[in-house]
């Protein structure tokens, strides 16, 4: 099975979002810009912080392994003796 590397960053950037309401109170009750908003980044503020590595496989989708036949919590657990206080 031939395996890739994927890299992952995270960081942030300055931006300003504009928007187009009909009326204050609509400007108002609006949280966050919507996807009508025009985003424009400042690409001088971009910061990248390391986040991790992974190895990937390259077939398929599902990069986690493959259960084993057995259930591991399907074993018979002995009884423990009952701890007597003194």
């Amino acid at each position: 099975m031939k395996k890739k590397i994927e890299k992952f960053w995270s960081g942030s950037v300055s931006f300003i979002a504009t928007e187009t309401f009909k009326d204050v109170n609509t400007a108002v009750q609006a949280s966050v810009p919507s996807t009508a908003a025009k985003i424009v980044m400042d690409a001088n503020t971009i910061t990248y912080d390391f986040n991790r590595i992974k190895e990937v496989s390259t077939d398929g989708d599902n990069t986690l392994r493959t259960p084993g036949e057995q259930n591991p919590g399907g074993r018979e657990r002995e009884k423990k003796a009952e701890h007597k206080n003194k």
